[in-house]
């Protein structure tokens, strides 16, 4: 890192933020019952009854997979709509998760009435989701547009056009310091909220979370594509190099023990995805909660 980048950065990861959890105290334990928890893909067709994806759920002290929690529905649950930059809404459940069938019969769909349309993540109700602040920063920044430039250079792109597209800034662990995921990509055939089938040489799509650990800002990689520096020609018999695109979805706290999980989401040809990891400073612990349907 460079230096006279080292002192504000710090300062900022290292905030103290009033009500947090801190080391040594004991966790917050979720309220008896189901906690169930959607998503919604960003350009779901209009409908007069959009519908979202179920992700799993959290009951007994355990996580539950999309498959465990759909038996448990009764289809009039009530949720919290978190989307990056927007007050939370309060939205119920319209009925039950009915599969998408052949070849997602795995993927399930929730009717949600008022739903608007877009990217976001519909946490529980019973649950305090989002326990501190989460703040999305302006993506005009000196500082973490060098972090991306550095990552980017590592993996072979000499010479990066850096496009940051979301800065978000929470305490996630509860221990007293903030977190930044920084979000970045940069494709030069997009087709909106999905990447082309293949990228050019310099396309790319990053999920970075700067933290600190033994009392310096890190980096540490939650997703990441960088296209080929040589342009896959459609003739040969080399695999086709698929482009994916990530985005962070939510951050949330999904099982009520203080701590906010991550919900990330990756796009590509023909498909995508959501999953959730919770963090700790040692590094993301994936969950069983995830969902999508692709080609």
């Amino acid at each position: 890192m460079r230096a006279s980048l080292r002192t504000p950065l710090l300062a900022g990861l290292l905030t103290l933020i009033p009500g947090t959890v801190h080391p040594g105290t004991a966790q917050a334990t979720a309220p008896a019952g189901l906690h169930t928890v959607l998503a919604v893909m960003p350009g779901t067709p209009s409908a007069d009854t959009p519908t979202a994806y179920l992700l799993g759920g959290w009951q007994g002290g355990r996580w539950l997979t999309a498959t465990q929690t759909r038996p448990r529905l009764r289809g009039n649950e009530q949720y919290r709509r978190l989307a990056p930059g927007a007050a939370p809404t309060p939205l119920r459940a319209g009925g039950p998760a009915v599969s998408l069938g052949d070849p997602c019969e795995d993927t399930f769909e929730v009717p949600v009435p008022s739903l608007p349309r877009g990217l976001s993540v519909l946490a529980p109700a019973t649950l305090n989701a989002q326990p501190r602040p989460v703040t999305e920063l302006p993506t005009r920044n000196a500082t973490y547009e060098g972090f991306v430039r550095d990552e980017l250079i590592r993996r072979g792109i000499r010479s990066p056009q850096v496009t940051l597209t979301r800065l978000t800034r929470a305490d996630l662990d509860g221990n007293g310091t903030q977190e930044v995921i920084i979000e970045a990509r940069h494709f030069r055939e997009s087709s909106g909220d999905f990447p082309p089938p293949t990228g050019q040489p310099g396309d790319y799509s990053l999920l970075l979370l700067r933290h600190v650990a033994a009392g310096r800002a890190v980096t540490t990689v939650l997703a990441a594509h960088v296209a080929p520096a040589t342009p896959w020609n459609p003739e040969s018999s080399d695999p086709m190099p698929m482009a994916t695109q990530y985005r962070l979805a939510g951050v949330a706290d999904l099982n009520g023990d203080g701590r906010m999980e991550l919900v990330l989401h990756d796009a590509y040809y023909e498909g995508a995805d959501f999953t959730v990891s919770e963090w700790t400073p040692a590094g993301l612990r994936p969950t069983p909660l995830d969902s999508g349907c692709g080609a």
